[in-house]
């Protein structure tokens, strides 16, 4: 994660938005050299709530681990065979 200082983020504040809008960057804004406030585009923002939410479902971390080892130990579905 990049750090930039809170004077430096005054100085550049528009094409700072520019590209924090434009990818998924996370920014760590300093204050007299120390760590205060991070800064993240909407997207991620929303990803980071999104993947929240999901895991706190009870039970949603297990099934997870579970489905990653069953799909490294080959016990998959191909697609064509799901029923919808």
């Amino acid at each position: 994660m990049d750090t930039i200082a809170l004077s430096e983020l005054r100085t550049n504040l528009p094409g700072i938005i520019k590209k924090m809008a434009d990818g998924l960057d996370r920014l760590i804004v300093t204050v007299s050299g120390r760590p205060k406030v991070v800064m993240l585009s909407l997207e991620e923002f929303e990803s980071l709530e999104e993947t929240a939410e999901i895991l706190s479902i009870p039970g949603a971390l297990e099934a997870i681990k579970e489905g990653e080892k069953e799909a490294r130990a080959g016990k998959l579905i191909p697609l064509n065979k799901i029923k919808f």
